[in-house]
């Protein structure tokens, strides 16, 4: 989940977990590449990361196998490639644009928001990133890197706000995000990637999980708002 929502900060480019080999210099390379990552990511959501072979991915891109070994080393560098750019996307998604216009509060919903749409969007290949992070060190140290990430980021906008007298001073801002992350995540996963319920409201699931936030800050919006530098530009335009 990138930044925004709680006022951390301009956010920085995910932890990638692939060696990040050169870019094709072609674009008929690029297309080449991109063919093989389409089709891996197919076979992975069907046969599950254990049972896919070189030999899937390649039959799924009608490519052969020498092609394949081109532009990645094996099975384990072309998942980890597709796992850098699915969660490059989802930095982007949920960056909360710079001309948004809201509360520190609607900044922090729009961020849930996509969240949690890009997290129901790609559930299959989630639950197989999960799978692989059990018993894959680089994937393990990878998946807490972010979530390191993450909470950083929370902790750092809950202490803005503090400074700011917006948020209850004697609330520790590094428990607290650790809490509202793994609220979050856990929420994420168990109900979108897992699907443990299919009835959900998301919009409600927003709005509730904003307030669980707000309460536990006791968020002062009109202190916030008056404090964001963010707001500056807007007030001398008037």
């Amino acid at each position: 989940m990138a930044n925004g929502s709680s006022g951390e900060g301009r956010r920085k480019s995910p932890p990638k977990v692939s060696q990040q080999s050169p870019e094709p210099r072609t674009a008929r390379g690029r297309r080449t590449r991109d063919r093989l990552l389409a089709a891996a990511r197919v076979v992975f959501e069907t046969r599950g990361f254990l049972d896919t072979r070189v030999g899937d991915i390649c039959d799924e891109a009608g490519l052969a196998q020498g092609t394949f070994y081109i532009y990645f080393q094996s099975k384990e560098d072309v998942f980890y490639n597709l796992v850098d750019s699915v969660i490059a996307d989802r930095y982007l998604l949920t960056a909360v644009p710079d001309d948004f216009t809201g509360t520190v509060a609607d900044r922090f919903a729009y961020t849930l928001r996509q969240y949690f749409a890009e997290m129901e969007h790609s559930r299959r290949f989630s639950r197989i990133v999960e799978q692989v992070a059990t018993f894959d060190e680089r994937m393990r140290e990878n998946r807490m890197q972010i979530r390191r990430d993450f909470r950083q980021r929370v902790q750092h906008g809950i202490e803005r706000l503090q400074r700011q007298g917006a948020a209850d001073p004697e609330v520790s801002a590094e428990l607290t995000a650790e809490a509202i992350v793994a609220m979050i995540n856990n929420f994420a996963y168990i109900n979108l990637v897992i699907g443990e319920r299919e009835d959900l409201d998301i919009e409600e699931v927003v709005q509730t999980l904003t307030n669980i936030w707000a309460r536990a800050l006791a968020l002062d919006v009109e202190k916030a708002e008056a404090n964001d530098p963010r707001e500056a530009p807007r007030k001398r335009k008037t």
